[in-house]
């Protein structure tokens, strides 16, 4: 079944919370419908309509039923805006040539008006308010009967050029597969109880074996616990330590990340520290360049702004090694970081000395930035891709 069946849970969650409290409806048996000449007669027909009706609960309408011809893909019509007593329906005469979609297409018109009597409506399509009245058919007991007629096959053969030919003609009723029709059904049939024999009685052998198939697929949502007090309550203890299994992996993985993330955060308060000494020496070339002075204090100068230029990279170099270690952590987790072209412009970085956002362009290997702010002047990469990282993520898909 490609549908999800939690999507027919929620209609019969809906049909049984609505209406569920105003009656219990017991299974229609399939019954014959009389044929002449190949094709159900109209009494018969509105005889089967009386039938359907007055298990529905709606024994106090007359359904006149006439058979008329459609459109192709209609099925039949019935008309629902007046609140006489008397409430027509017209069917296909294509739907004619198969008594049991005769009978199908019957509960599924009078579901409509069971839907309508009681003003039950589901979602905001047409097609959603069919999927509920399909769904209300079998809910209303006629589940035997849409199994039996939601899909039926003619097959003839005849010559042709000395060779015989066989055709299979195949009509389909209703709005949902029979897969899902035997699915709803059994789900009915186990919320009510019913017992295994009494539902497969009186199928055809069609319907039995989507049945079967629906047994076998979802053996796991009718079993006996589900229907008692005890299975529900071992139901919730059950998913309940399940959820907390993961909970527990859950931890193990925010455990993890917060040790990182403290890790990282103090790599980053190095690093940024460790820009403090570069920001000086440069202020000291700066000042330099703008200083005056005879040619002994501008070659004293230059002395003094070499060996302290000098020894602010020299001290950079210690506190930048102090991360080195941990650093290796960092470098692990971006190997396994895609990298993926940025289609924005700029992007927003931060100085490192007081924090300043700055907008900066994209696709700059080696972009020198002056803070707004404090002054610094430093460099960013703002590649997109960086040729290494392209070249062994490359190397690492092909694995």
């Amino acid at each position: 079944m490609t549908e999800k069946p939690v999507a027919f849970l929620s209609l019969v969650k809906f049909l049984e919370s609505e209406v569920g409290h105003k009656r219990q409806y017991d299974l229609l048996e399939p019954f014959p419908l009389v044929a002449k000449g190949g094709k159900p007669s109209i009494i018969a027909i509105q005889n089967a309509g009386k039938i359907i009706a007055n298990h529905a609960g709606l024994g106090h309408l007359t359904f006149i039923i006439s058979v008329t011809k459609q459109e192709p893909s209609k099925a039949a019509h019935i008309e629902l805006q007046h609140n006489s007593p008397e409430v027509f329906v017209e069917l296909s005469e294509d739907i004619c040539r198969y008594a049991p979609a005769v009978l199908a297409v019957l509960c599924h018109e009078i579901s409509h008006k069971f839907l309508h009597v009681h003003g039950l409506r589901y979602g905001s399509m047409p097609i959603e308010q069919e999927f509920l009245t399909d769904v209300a058919a079998i809910y209303l007991g006629m589940g035997k009967i849409m199994l039996n007629g939601c899909q039926c096959q003619s097959t003839y053969t005849q010559k042709k050029y000395r060779e015989t030919v066989t055709t299979t003609h195949t009509l389909q009723t209703g709005y949902i597969s029979r897969e899902c029709f035997a699915f709803v059904y059994r789900l009915i049939c186990h919320m009510r109880s019913i017992p295994q024999a009494t539902a497969f009685r009186g199928l055809s052998d069609p319907a039995r074996k989507a049945l079967s198939a629906c047994e076998h697929e979802f053996s796991n949502w009718f079993r006996p616990e589900c229907t008692t007090p005890e299975g529900w309550n071992n139901l919730a203890e059950g998913l309940r330590s399940t959820l907390q299994e993961r909970q527990v992996w859950m931890a193990k993985r925010d455990w993890t990340l917060r040790k990182i993330e403290a890790e990282i955060a103090s790599l980053s308060a190095t690093v940024r520290e460790s820009h403090k000494p570069l920001d000086l020496a440069e202020k000291r070339i700066a000042g330099f360049c703008q200083s005056n002075g005879t040619s002994h204090i501008r070659y004293l100068q230059s002395l003094e702004l070499r060996e302290l230029t000098l020894e602010a990279i020299e001290t950079n170099r210690k506190m930048s090694s102090s991360v080195l270690n941990n650093w290796q952590i960092v470098k692990n987790i971006e190997k396994y970081i895609p990298f993926a072209s940025d289609s924005s412009i700029s992007q927003v970085i931060c100085c490192p000395i007081d924090r300043t956002p700055l907008r900066v362009p994209n696709g700059k290997n080696r972009l020198l930035v002056t803070c707004a702010t404090c002054g610094y002047k430093f460099i960013v990469s703002t590649a997109v891709v960086e040729k290494e990282h392209v070249a062994w993520w490359r190397r690492w898909i092909k694995k």
